[in-house]
Order: C-alpha cells, then structure tokens, then sequence
C-alpha cells in the first residue's frame, strides 16, 4: 500500500456518461443500450481555436479541453507538472497512419499521423497550449496506467513541494478498435442496458472511452477537494485479488462508503459482491461504470464523480470511501477522504 496523500482540487471530465462544461453532469438519468459508449462531448470551439480544432484528433480534443477545465477550475493558468496515463494513445491517427501505409505502398508517407499517433500526443499538446516546460510523462501501462501516472505525481511532489500538477487520463474508441476488442472477447457484442451491467448479466462489458483531468496539490485548496490518501495496485486473478483486497482494507478502514469498479461481468460481479458483504458488511455501495462503461482508465473517471460528490443509486453524506476497480486483471485500491 502506497500513501499518497494528494488533493484533487478541480476536475474536467468527458465520458460516455456526460461531461461537466455542459452543467448538470450527471444529473439527467443515463439510459442505452448498446455494447459501446462514445463520449459525449462538449462544444470544443469554447475552449480551441478553429483553425487548431481541425487538426486535432478525437482523443487530443478530449485531453485538451478535460485539461483546460481542470486548469481554470484551480486558477492554474501553468502547470508545474503534468502526468498522463493511457492504455491505447491515439487511436484514430494511428490508424490513419497504417491505413495510409498499406494504401500508398509505404511511399511518400506524411508524417503528421505518425507524430499524432503517439500515446504522448496528448500531454504534449497540452504543454504546448499551456506553456509548461517541466516534468511531463505519460504511462502505458495497460490497466494501471492512470496509476502509474499518479504515482510518478507523488513521486515528483516528494522531490518539487509545494508543485501543483496536472494529472489525467484518455482514452478514445474508433469502430475499428471497438471490432478488435470484440473479436478478442474484451467487450460486448451484444446491446446491454444500464440495468444489465447493474445485475452482473454481461458475458463481455460495455465498451467506454473519456478523458478526465484533475488539478493536485500537497494541500486542499477548497471545501470541495478530494485527498487521495492511499493506492494500492496489482495483477491477479479474481480469488487472489479478493485476499489482497481483504488486507489492503483491513489496513486502511474503517469506511463508510464501497463504490464498486463491477463492469456487469458475470465472473467479476460475484467479487464485487463478495467484497460488499464480507469485506464492508453494512456500508453503503456505489457503482459507476453502468454510467461510462468499461476502459483501462475508467478508475480516473470515478475520481471525477466523487469529487462532483455523486453516488449513483444511494444519498447521504460520506468521508471515508473505500473504491475496488479493475480492468481484466489488472486491480487498484484507493483509500479516499471527502472534506
């Protein structure tokens, strides 16, 4: 277990479930059915020139604005730092590049979509855009990317007191994406609805995709800050990760407040409610991927709900959260207080 001890202090998010520059995020009852959730997106020409709009990418639109929101959300006009996680990068210009190389032959090839292709696309457009010159990295890390990318936060916290980074997570879907992931049994091929994911009836998730961005700092900065204070992370099956679970929250409880990473899969929803009746019997549980669906970094998404202090199918008021997530294999456990 790893304390981290940070402060989400403001948050831009764009997800399959919403965003929040529209207003009213998550507000308005979400309901589909579909095996794939696209990002609802806001008006980029608020926040992005035209003339660069169109030469950005699906994925960079996203990162950008998410990041812009969270910067003046914080009154940060430059980040000290900036750290990224994402599993798949740039989906769309990556496929530009290789569909252009099979059409011309691999023969006067651009290099715009190659350079757009890569996973640092994003936080290198965003330093550009800011003016940030310091630390920045992104994180492939599959299913832990988001926290690898909070983690190496920490790490540079430790080393520059006082910094004040952005830290945030992508990922983007494109038809061809959704069909491979399909093909390889990752998700669903089948229409669910929001009520399926909840009774654990899928045999693949629903699919997801957003950006979220989050401004941090060593101390909080209002009333609505949210203190990451502990992580853990690791690869498992389902009955080795219920025994580190077990001891990560025999650690760091009490809690009054589960919110659940279940994705409605059959063979992890039985974990889940294993770890809400034999783990935190009697605590209140959320869930949030009915909402965004399922993607490596759908655990930076739920870190945007509870900062906007939503808990989805319960009400009330809670300090001590305990949040499980996964993503196949890959497990985190986060120990986080509201104030």
């Amino acid at each position: 277990m790893l304390n981290i001890d940070l402060y989400i202090n403001s948050a831009g998010i764009i997800s399959g479930a919403g965003n929040n520059m529209s207003g009213n995020f998550l507000q308005d009852t979400t309901d589909y059915s579909a095996f794939a959730l696209a990002a609802v997106e806001p008006d980029y020409k608020a926040y992005i020139p035209v003339m660069q709009l169109r030469r950005m990418s699906k994925a960079v639109r996203m990162g950008v604005v998410a990041s812009k929101v969270a910067m003046q959300q914080a009154g940060m006009e430059t980040p000290d730092a900036i750290s990224v996680g994402t599993a798949y990068g740039c989906l769309q210009d990556t496929e530009s590049f290789l569909g252009k190389m099979i059409e011309q032959d691999e023969q006067m090839l651009t290099p715009t979509a190659f350079i757009q292709s890569t996973h640092n696309t994003v936080s290198g457009q965003i330093a550009l855009l800011a003016g940030c010159n310091g630390h920045n990295l992104t994180y492939v890390h599959r299913g832990h990317s988001f926290e690898h990318a909070l983690i190496n936060a920490k790490l540079h916290m430790q080393q520059h007191p006082g910094s004040n980074i952005l830290i945030g997570a992508i990922e983007e879907q494109t038809p061809n994406s959704v069909k491979a992931l399909q093909y390889a049994g990752a998700v669903a091929k089948e229409n669910y609805t929001p009520s399926d994911v909840l009774g654990g009836k899928l045999t693949n998730p629903v699919c997801g995709e957003g950006a979220a961005f989050f401004s941090l700092t060593e101390q909080p900065l209002n009333q609505q800050s949210l203190k990451i204070a502990a992580l853990d992370i690791f690869k498992a099956t389902a009955d080795k990760a219920f025994e580190k679970i077990e001891n990560f929250a025999a650690q760091a409880g009490p809690f009054d407040l589960f919110v659940s990473g279940s994705n409605g899969e059959k063979k992890d929803y039985a974990l889940y409610q294993s770890i809400a009746a034999e783990i935190v019997p009697g605590v209140p549980v959320t869930t949030f991927k009915q909402l965004c669906g399922e993607y490596p970094v759908a655990s930076s998404f739920v870190l945007g709900m509870l900062w906007h202090r939503i808990y989805p199918g319960i009400q009330g008021k809670y300090k001590n959260v305990l949040l499980v997530n996964n993503h196949c294999d890959y497990y985190s456990c986060w120990t986080l207080e509201l104030w």
